[in-house]
């Protein structure tokens, strides 16, 4: 198949187009950065708000996996509106793309942060991308599937990466510290892992479903600090960090809830045949 990877020299999509390039599909990267690492992968420069460069980079193929996101919380919260341009606006620009070049399977990696009330903004473009998504998909016939992404790690990751900043602190200072209370779990998954599973869900029953791509194990940070400083030889205790301000999870992000309704009792002066009177006459002085 025809693959273009929207995003494709970050850390997910550099790996999606490596494995699915041994996979023997012809493989696109559109990318504001380009970092050839296999010279038979065609890669496009470009920003995600270029409609023309889009337009001409999604023509002709088969799948579009937009993996281009401001995905980093801290960063979501410093920079709101640029994240719901990027995350939101520019996504629903490369669905209207694949809409009038009839891609057969739009893919969007979405995150676990949509079940969560932390997130900040990020969480919020998520929540706005995927419901939009699913009704353009529905009312437009554009086959897609929605992945939530939990925890992954591996090589190529940003330095923004939880375990990266873990490791690189335990090399670079002899300590282990982490950004977060020591009461947080996490499911770990590496982005072999995660990436295989993306493939996957270009299958068809896949097609209009929001699939959850995280590991098996629910892992104690407390536990995972203890084994890397067994690893890296640390006899000091691991510092913990806790910022409510964050916005990261710690326990579970299963804890979403849409506000209830505060119902508003109004003592209406009108009826509904007076209304009805009122616009009728209305409509009469417009002839």
């Amino acid at each position: 198949m025809k693959i273009l990877i929207i995003g494709g020299s970050g850390f997910l999509g550099s790996h999606l187009a490596r494995i699915l390039y041994k996979k023997k599909h012809i493989v696109s990267v559109y990318d504001s950065k380009i970092r050839n690492r296999y010279n038979k992968i065609k890669f496009i420069k470009g920003n995600i708000s270029n409609k023309k460069k889009l337009e001409r980079a999604i023509s002709g193929k088969d799948v579009v996996y937009n993996f281009a996101a401001v995905s980093d919380i801290e960063e979501s919260i410093k920079k709101p509106i640029e994240t719901l341009r990027t995350n939101f606006f520019h996504n629903a620009r490369v669905l209207d793309i694949c809409k009038k070049k009839k891609i057969k399977k739009f893919v969007f990696a979405s995150t676990i942060y949509v079940h969560s009330s932390q997130g900040s903004f990020y969480r919020v473009s998520k929540q706005s991308s995927e419901l939009f998504i699913e009704e353009f998909g529905k009312r437009f016939n554009l086959p897609y599937t929605i992945i939530r992404f939990g925890t992954v790690y591996g090589p190529g990751s940003s330095k923004e990466n939880g375990l990266k900043k873990i490791i690189r602190n335990a090399i670079m200072n002899k300590s282990l510290m982490y950004s977060g209370s020591n009461k947080a779990k996490r499911r770990l998954i590496h982005v072999n892992d995660a990436v295989n599973a993306s493939i996957q869900v270009i299958h068809k029953k896949y097609n209009y479903k929001n699939v959850l791509i995280t590991g098996n194990k629910l892992i104690k940070i407390s536990n995972l600090l203890n084994k890397l400083g067994k690893i890296f030889k640390i006899k000091k205790k691991p510092v913990y960090i806790y910022n409510p301000n964050r916005g990261h999870y710690d326990v579970t992000p299963y804890n979403y809830k849409p506000k209830k309704d505060l119902k508003l009792y109004v003592n209406s002066k009108f009826n509904l045949k007076n209304s009805i009177e009122e616009v009728k006459q209305e409509i009469a002085n417009e002839k």
